[in-house]
């Protein structure tokens, strides 16, 4: 079996009404994706989304009749292609689902399949009101989640505690809540200015009696230094590195910066090799990988199959924010949304692969080209 050609297609999704993002000032009324499609000399197919693929011809010249299932070799060509262009990893993850629909497996099991389910974390979207956080809360309790992820105001970290403080008074102890700050990194033409290191420490300790999880992102991504000096001073757990590129950041962040969690998106840095070298490297440190899913449904599932083959964190990040970030919005990509179950878990559907066809037809009338 080898590669034989890597096809890329770009689709658009229309949302109805526009919805702000905590981490974004710019509202969004779409979303465009891009899926590559592998397909190997048999006429076995692999897929992946979750990033765009400027360099896909470079891409195939150089991959075209590897075999598929020589995962590292994929691996350093494409990091070869990231130091000089573009992010390549949706072509690695689609090799990896194309191996895995060959030998008939679920892409998890297919990859050692660690765990065979996950707590799900409501990962909220929007800066609201404190009493509106509170109200949407208590529903996604309601809704069987067992932990979820406050974004939170901008600005002074009071504002952060403010929130936590009263979400935590309506659900009680039975529900775990993650707290992400958003300061890791920026979007093009947002200069809205970062925590520094006292904002970050005062928010932390505020926080330590309300019983939260972890502290996410609470200084720029590159402060490897101020990581470590916040992780001495606070009980806290503090998760951060969702949208490090290379692997030598990640550890960084692991070995000098002393982060509890890091959050490596696979479809973003590293691929699913990457993402098992992050993982076993953060086990080996007493630490847990939990990836950053937030790129669209297909990159979504990428990061669950993944996160159930390799990760030692109990959750996954599961965006959902009703009314303004849904199912319907987050899986668009995919033939049928994903749910969480009664008992909080979350699988991907049955089937090898990412187990989704590949023919990608239920998209028509997205596609543009």
């Amino acid at each position: 079996m080898k590669i034989a050609t890597i096809e890329v297609r770009r689709y658009r999704n229309l949302w109805g009404s526009p919805v702000t993002m905590a981490w974004d000032p710019s509202p969004r009324s779409y979303q465009d994706a891009e899926v590559v499609i592998v397909t190997a000399d048999d006429g076995t197919v692999g897929i992946a989304s979750g990033d765009n693929l400027p360099d896909a011809a470079l891409l195939e010249r150089h991959l075209r009749g590897l075999d598929p299932r020589r995962t590292d070799v994929i691996h350093r060509i494409c990091e070869t292609v990231d130091f000089h262009g573009g992010r390549p990893w949706i072509v690695e993850v689609a090799c990896a689902d194309l191996a895995a629909r060959a030998a008939g497996e679920p892409l998890w099991r297919f990859l050692g399949g660690r765990n065979d389910s996950l707590l799900a974390y409501a990962s909220t979207a929007e800066a609201v009101a404190p009493e509106e956080r509170t109200e949407r809360t208590m529903h996604l309790r309601l809704a069987g989640f067992k932990a979820v992820k406050l974004r939170l105001p901008p600005g002074d970290w009071r504002k952060t505690a403010a929130v936590v403080e009263q979400v935590r008074t309506a659900i009680g102890g039975d529900m775990e809540i993650m707290v992400d700050a958003n300061h890791g990194w920026r979007m093009a033409g947002d200069t809205r200015a970062a925590w520094d290191v006292a904002d970050a420490v005062q928010c932390a300790r505020a926080l330590e009696s309300m019983g939260v999880y972890w502290l996410e992102e609470p200084l720029p991504t590159g402060d490897v230094v101020g990581y470590a000096e916040l992780r001495s001073k606070t009980a806290l757990r503090i998760a951060a590195g969702e949208m490090v590129r290379q692997s030598h950041e990640a550890r960084d962040l692991i070995a000098r910066g002393g982060v509890d969690v890091i959050q490596t998106d696979v479809v973003l840095s590293g691929g699913v090799t990457g993402a098992r070298r992050v993982a076993d490297f953060a086990a080996l440190s007493g630490r847990m990988w939990s990836p950053h899913t937030w790129t669209n449904g297909i990159g979504f599932l990428i990061n669950l199959h993944v996160a159930m083959a390799y990760s030692t964190c109990p959750f996954i990040e599961v965006p959902f924010d009703p009314t303004g970030w849904g199912p319907d919005r987050r899986d668009w990509l995919l033939p049928e949304p994903l749910f969480t179950a009664e008992d909080g878990t979350i699988r991907p559907p049955e089937g090898p692969g990412l187990g989704i066809p590949t023919d990608l037809a239920w998209l028509e009338s997205n596609l543009i080209s």
